[in-house]
């Protein structure tokens, strides 16, 4: 790639530019066949987008480095965010050989997989191979269960953390807490019976 070009992990810009990188869209569209023998495509959102590349983190200064940063410190930014399992923005910036800005990517990603290589050839110097995943954040949905919409349940697409306490008076809160048995005990208390409750 253009050496005027600026990757960004988690606001660490890369020392050297990369030469290359993939990025991959992801397709979830399903195909069928129906039964006089045609093939019906149903077509469904894309999925997450990934990039792949490589980059080289060198031993030592020279003129080529944008920013000089140790491979210790690439080393333990990669490690971080992958123990920590934080999301974090990945930014391409192409400024300097663009009239404006619309060929950038600032994507919201996860890190996957790094590899971290060591070649004599290389001298001292670092080559990662990396794997990034766009990050989409969990959303969540009130469903209301009646017309007064004085019992609702928030439905979520995923694990959510619940909060350890003691248990407030809500639905959520006695559901969470065991104050209902099993699942139809449940149901009867949304949908307005609430016979089973202790």
């Amino acid at each position: 790639m253009n050496k005027g070009y600026d990757f960004y992990i988690d606001n660490l810009l890369l020392p050297i530019t990369p030469k290359k990188i993939n990025t991959k869209i992801k397709n979830k569209n399903k195909v069928v066949t129906l039964l006089n023998g045609e093939e019906l495509n149903l077509l469904k959102k894309p999925g997450l987008t990934e990039f792949d590349f490589e980059f080289r983190v060198p031993s030592e200064d020279f003129p080529a480095v944008k920013r000089y940063v140790s491979p210790q410190t690439v080393l333990n930014k990669l490690e971080d965010l992958k123990v920590k399992k934080k999301s974090f923005q990945f930014i391409i910036l192409r400024s300097q050989y663009q009239e404006n800005l619309k060929n950038s990517i600032n994507k919201s990603v996860t890190l996957e997989d790094y590899e971290i290589i060591e070649d004599a050839e290389n001298g001292a110097d670092l080559i990662i191979s990396i794997s990034l995943k766009q990050y989409l954040p969990l959303k969540t949905k009130i469903i209301n269960t009646n017309a007064d919409k004085s019992k609702s349940i928030t439905v979520s697409e995923g694990n959510v953390p619940m909060n350890k306490g003691k248990p407030d008076g809500s639905l959520a809160s006695k559901v969470v807490h065991g104050a209902f048995n099993g699942v139809s005990a449940f149901l009867d208390a949304v949908f307005g019976g609430g016979k089973n409750a202790r």
